[in-house]
């Protein structure tokens, strides 16, 4: 009995057409996907580390040289990390600690913003940390002098 069930289901199916393939498509191009990379450079803040580029606190032990060998390091650090005007100035104040940041904050707190560049920090800086202290200390050495 089943076998002439299967029998006729053949003779059945195989009389109705079969549906035909699709024909073969016409292979496409094979292009392959372009994936850019965008290099993910850390910022210059975090390099100029890297460089050894130093915070500056202003503290009381600290001297003319000192100072102004921080900001001619810190001008040389930005040099050789070839940044621009902007750059160096977020680069140098982002140095600044303590004292010497809450005078930078002040500062620009009171001077129109198109006035705040890195030329107006270095002459600040220096008017602030290295003259102001080169006068400190020689008023203190006069005053040493004079008490000895």
């Amino acid at each position: 009995m089943i076998n002439e069930l299967f029998t006729q289901y053949v003779r059945i199916n195989s009389a109705a057409q079969q549906p035909s393939l699709p024909p073969n498509p016409q292979p496409f191009p094979v292009v392959p996907q372009v994936v850019e990379f965008q290099l993910v450079s850390k910022p210059l803040v975090d390099k100029i580390h890297k460089y050894r580029a130093e915070e500056f606190r202003a503290t009381v032990d600290d001297d003319l040289e000192r100072a102004e060998f921080w900001l001619e390091n810190t001008i040389r650090v930005c040099d050789e990390l070839s940044c621009a005007p902007t750059e160096s100035l977020k680069c140098a104040i982002s140095l600044l600690r303590d004292t010497s940041y809450q005078w930078w904050s002040t500062l620009v707190s009171v001077v129109p913003r198109e006035s705040v560049t890195s030329e107006f920090f270095q002459t600040e800086f220096q008017k602030k940390y290295i003259s102001q202290r080169f006068l400190d200390q020689k008023h203190k050495e006069f005053l040493e002098l004079k008490q000895g």
